[in-house]
């Protein structure tokens, strides 16, 4: 019976671990742009663009793009892009937690003492 547990562990780790790390690096990479986004947006801003009211209250952001979800959920100096952004890393984020979950808890059940 401990081999048969062992299988399914090795199993379940060689769909969960490549998937795991796909999402957990598509997370890093789609929060690592959202930091450089917000760079390059600042960059290109227009300094006038602080005496704009419609960026003071995030309807608009400080370069002139995005959408007004965009300035909703990233604030008045969000780059456009950012809602997807926000929604891809929470996404992936949550996919690699569940594959590292799931490898976790196989493993741990495959090394328990069975009864």
């Amino acid at each position: 019976m401990k081999a048969a547990r062992t299988t399914l562990a090795v199993l379940v780790t060689a769909i969960a671990g490549p998937i795991g790390i796909w999402a957990g690096l598509i997370a890093a990479l789609s929060l690592l742009q959202q930091v450089l986004a917000g760079f390059w947006t600042i960059a290109n801003a227009s300094w006038t663009e602080f005496l704009n009211p419609a960026v003071w209250f995030g309807w608009q952001n400080i370069a002139g793009t995005g959408s007004i979800w965009d300035s909703l959920l990233g604030g008045a100096g969000a780059p456009g892009g950012t809602v997807s952004r926000y929604l891809t890393f929470m996404l992936f984020a949550f996919m690699a937690a569940g594959c590292y979950t799931a490898v976790k808890a196989i493993w741990s059940w495959a090394r328990s003492p069975h009864h």
